[in-house]
């Protein structure tokens, strides 16, 4: 499949009439963080957008689409009234939407710091600091446009047809549809993860997460096998 085929059949939000203003909604809140509707209008009236009820319209349906998520609450004056207003950021779905607009992918350190529902397995700090660590910015573009064109080919439907949480089953799969990743990180000291503050600790405690989660597998296994073997000699003795 060509690259705009593969863009067309797994993201369908920025496919079709609303595919302009979907697309200034993903790239204003990757580059700006958290914002309530009328927010991301203001800072979107400089690109022509014209009526907030189109903006309020395409932030409802990425919502309900999955793209967008809510990650807090601001209060805002209506006339004479405060009421909270809900802030809204990217979600897995909407980042990797966000992946095709040119400026969020020149800057994904920043767009990383900006979005507080994308979940890691460690911690976000880390994540960043790591990426930081290891690669000049240009690099980084480079990796994450193979990253994400390998993700899309390895997805067997389209985004808005699978679970987050399962997203991350698919990343080594991209991986291997991506193998200049493996090329650039044999190039790099990675002695320098060190100097990221707290990464040697995160590695320490993760060991000893797993040693302990092995201990416990094993102390459940010999249960299971004495268990057998007892019942395997009573058996034995009936017979």
């Amino acid at each position: 499949m060509e690259i705009e085929e593969i863009l067309r059949a797994r993201i369908p939000a920025i496919q079709g009439r609303d595919a302009k203003n979907n697309k200034l909604v993903l790239e204003t809140l990757a580059l700006h963080g958290p914002l309530i509707k009328y927010d991301i209008f203001k800072a979107l009236k400089v690109r022509n957008v014209r009526y907030y009820p189109t903006i309020s319209r395409r932030v409802d349906d990425l919502k309900e689409r999955g793209y967008l998520g809510i990650a807090g609450e601001r209060t805002i004056t209506v006339g004479k009234r405060r009421e909270a207003s809900p802030t809204y950021a990217l979600t897995w779905s909407g980042f990797i939407a966000s992946l095709t607009i040119e400026r969020v992918i020149r800057d994904i350190p920043k767009v990383l710091e900006n979005s507080p529902l994308l979940r890691f397995p460690v911690p976000r700090d880390m994540v960043i600091g790591v990426i930081k660590e290891l690669f000049m910015p240009k690099e980084i573009e480079t990796i994450t446009r193979a990253i994400f064109m390998g993700f899309l080919k390895a997805l067997p439907r389209d985004i808005e047809s699978i679970e987050e949480e399962k997203y991350l089953a698919y990343i080594i799969p991209g991986l291997l549809e991506a193998p200049e990743i493996k090329e650039k990180f044999e190039k790099k000291d990675l002695s320098k993860l060190l100097q990221v503050p707290g990464f040697l600790e995160f590695v320490w405690n993760l060991i000893d997460s797993f040693e302990t989660q092995l201990s416990e597998s094993l102390k459940g296994i010999r249960i299971i096998r004495k268990r057998l073997q007892k019942y395997v000699q009573n058996i034995s003795i009936e017979a």
